[in-house]
């Protein structure tokens, strides 16, 4: 099981004021993500996990302002959250994109097989014919020669 820290701990371990820390959780819910970054116990009480911590010092690293200046601190936060929003976001394209791939290239498949294009028709044809010609291939290979028993012939 992960570590977890209170919002105390956590500015303790980053140099990040608490109030900040309360802040940017508050107005970027998109960029700390529950359970991943914070978790909530039974009291409701939110804890940082290391990945949260570690994001926490990712963003320290690039804030130049300080949060009770939220004009400046807005403009600063709009890279990184920015930044955080389009890392998300292709991260579940990605996912989604490699989960929906196997059905989305049967539905094409069976679309090419019983309304192609002819573009598709002629793919499908070459296709086929490369996979008899495959086939054909290993068929061609030495026949069988059945092997007849000693002392007789086949008819016994």
């Amino acid at each position: 099981m992960q570590n977890l820290y209170t919002t105390p701990d956590a500015a303790r371990l980053t140099g990040i004021p608490e109030s900040t820390i309360r802040s940017w959780l508050r107005r970027h819910p998109g960029v700390f993500q529950f359970e991943v970054h914070v978790v909530a116990d039974e009291h409701g009480v939110k804890l940082w996990t290391e990945s949260g911590i570690e994001l926490l010092h990712s963003r320290r690293a690039t804030k130049t302002a300080t949060d009770d200046d939220a004009e400046t601190d807005a403009e600063t936060d709009a890279p990184d959250l920015l930044e955080s929003l389009l890392e998300e976001d292709a991260q579940r394209l990605a996912n989604e994109y490699w989960r929906l791939l196997p059905g989305r290239t049967l539905q094409r498949i069976k679309q090419m097989r019983d309304n192609p294009t002819p573009e598709q028709r002629q793919i499908v044809q070459l296709s086929v014919r490369a996979a008899i010609n495959a086939g054909t291939e290993h068929l061609l290979l030495p026949t069988y020669q059945p092997m007849l028993l000693e002392g007789g012939d086949e008819t016994d």
